[in-house]
């Protein structure tokens, strides 16, 4: 039997052909988005957008409250009509809580996704509310569809939810009792 000696060229041919001209291969997340920043630095800077956003409820502070949304931006909360237009959620906030004097709250934010692409990104997280001692009053999650204006993501849509009943859920125990519930 003759053997050829093209057959190991080939396949390694093959081989650097498949791994270096993989067109379907996903790029690094360090990866630089069209807005210049990294999917890190995108995540931290939204996070810092939620922590000053904590900060506005926490010290009532409509000048840091208006720097969390950008012009055109519309909230869907919970219990209420939704809100159009960067004047409209800032009054709100300012009746609500900035004015308010029986207002004594704190809020969290946690992060738990932040998806980027070109001069928008989207994050994912749960938020908690806790009165002046410290004990949690409520908690949910929240969705941000931020977007770049004027060099820096302000937030365009926002939606948030309560997850915390104000009596027994029962279908929450249900699906404990399945096994269906983390926490």
């Amino acid at each position: 039997m003759k053997r050829s000696l093209h057959a190991p060229f080939v396949l390694l041919g093959l081989v650097i052909l498949f791994t270096h001209c993989n067109p379907t291969a996903q790029e690094p997340e360090t990866e630089k988005q069209d807005s210049g920043m990294s999917q890190e630095e995108i995540r931290a800077y939204v996070e810092a957008m939620e922590d000053t956003l904590a900060m506005a409820y926490n010290q009532q502070s409509v000048e840091l409250f208006e720097k969390f949304y950008g012009e055109g931006a519309v909230t869907y909360g919970e219990g209420r009509e939704q809100l159009f237009g960067k004047t409209a959620i800032v009054n709100h906030f300012r009746k609500n809580v900035a004015q308010n004097e029986d207002y004594s709250y704190t809020f969290e934010y946690h992060t738990i996704d932040v998806f980027a692409e070109n001069d928008h990104a989207l994050e994912t997280g749960k938020w908690v509310e806790k009165d002046s001692t410290g004990k949690e009053l409520s908690h949910g999650f929240y969705m941000v569809l931020f977007q770049k204006q004027d060099g820096r993501y302000v937030s365009i849509r926002d939606i948030w939810n309560s997850a915390t009943a104000e009596e027994p859920n029962e279908m929450k125990k249900e699906l404990e009792a399945d096994g269906l519930v983390v926490e």
